[in-house]
């Protein structure tokens, strides 16, 4: 949903602490990164845009998702939290220009990916 569609495969990464024990490191990489055909590098269960419903029901399960009501929950939170971008992005001083590109893309990738905020 926040279009950020670069080669996740090889995000992931650990940190070590002083005292040599090991951790997953927090998420990074969680940026707007639209790929020039318009779909993730990195395919969900084969698709790179528009998963099928389908699809991304076995997806939320495969992540543990307690039911695709609650996978369509964390979407939704997903997307309130893409509907501030233009404001936030304002009073941090980003460029018009900017902001107006990017809430166009986010607007577009909202609209065809409608299926997955419908609840059923």
């Amino acid at each position: 949903m926040a279009c950020n569609q670069d080669d996740h495969s090889k995000n992931w990464a650990f940190l070590q602490q002083d005292n040599g024990q090991w951790q997953l490191s927090p998420a990074y990489d969680l940026t707007f990164s639209p790929s020039p055909y318009n779909e993730h590098t990195t395919a969900f269960m084969g698709y790179g845009k528009k998963p099928p419903l389908k699809q991304m029901q076995r997806l939320a399960a495969q992540a543990n998702i307690d039911s695709w009501r609650s996978a369509q929950h964390i979407i939704a939170q997903v997307v309130d939290a893409l509907a501030n971008w233009s404001a936030v992005a304002k009073q941090l001083g980003v460029q018009k220009q900017t902001i107006d590109m990017i809430q166009q893309q986010l607007d577009k990738t909202k609209d065809s990916n409608h299926a997955h905020l419908t609840m059923r």
